[in-house]
């Protein structure tokens, strides 16, 4: 898949200041931030709509953006979406880190699992199995351009309790898998391992609520991809 142009503006000073956020998601701007490759990090600003636009059909994950600051085309940077931040509410994209990659060389990043043929897996259909899934995307190393969207994997013929693992995943020998060959991508399962056990009479069941997980994901290689810039990519998130 071909780079895809993005253009961008540098935040300025009053931009970058706290409570700022809220102002640019009104006037139709995502905050972003900038870093990798030894060089300063920038705090910036995508327009929505325009991003929103390229994204469409594609996993968030995999899209590789040729940044340009300010409409100076021939100083673009060539980076991937390495986090970013929704709302917990309206699922609107709040913010984006943006982490510069070589082209050439190989990088960290994560894509989803798709499972075809679910509804007709012999497991569910003919045997009256459930699917229960353990992984829902892997962790891969390949050069930028060989990123794929997902990795499918069809469970058609998989019975009753079949297991699929990572080590079952056939993939392009460009692409490296770097979970442990061991982990459990789905299962199928007889209905009555789902249910939970009741508590026992007179038993208190506490309900403990949880923080919305704002972080889009896990940051894969972040010290050797960017390290350099921890220390002052903390600044530039101030908004």
């Amino acid at each position: 898949m071909a780079n895809i142009a993005l253009k961008a503006e540098k935040r300025i000073d009053k931009e970058i200041k706290k409570n700022a956020a809220a102002k640019l998601g009104r006037e139709g701007y995502i905050p972003a931030v900038i870093y990798g490759l030894e060089k300063k990090p920038e705090s910036i600003k995508v327009e929505r709509k325009e991003l929103i636009s390229l994204l469409k059909g594609h996993n968030i994950s995999s899209i590789i953006f040729d940044v340009s600051l300010d409409g100076k085309g021939k100083d673009s940077d060539a980076v991937i979406i390495k986090e970013y931040q929704r709302d917990p509410i309206s699922n609107e994209l709040r913010h984006l880190d943006f982490l510069r990659i070589q082209m050439k060389k190989e990088i960290e990043t994560s894509v989803p699992i798709s499972i075809l043929n679910s509804d007709i897996a012999v497991g569910i259909k003919d045997m009256g199995g459930v699917l229960q899934h353990g992984l829902r995307e892997l962790h891969i190393s390949c050069l930028p351009s060989d990123i794929p969207e997902h990795i499918d994997y069809d469970i058609g013929e998989l019975e009753m309790n079949g297991i699929v693992r990572v080590e079952d995943i056939e993939i392009d020998g460009k692409v490296r898998i770097l979970n442990d060959p061991s982990e459990v991508i789905v299962s199928i399962i007889p209905p009555t391992e789902l249910k939970e056990e009741e508590p026992a009479a007179g038993e208190a069941v506490e309900e403990e609520m949880e923080e919305p997980e704002l972080v889009g994901r896990e940051k894969p290689g972040e010290e050797a991809a960017g390290g350099e810039a921890e220390g002052q990519q903390e600044k530039a998130r101030e908004e």
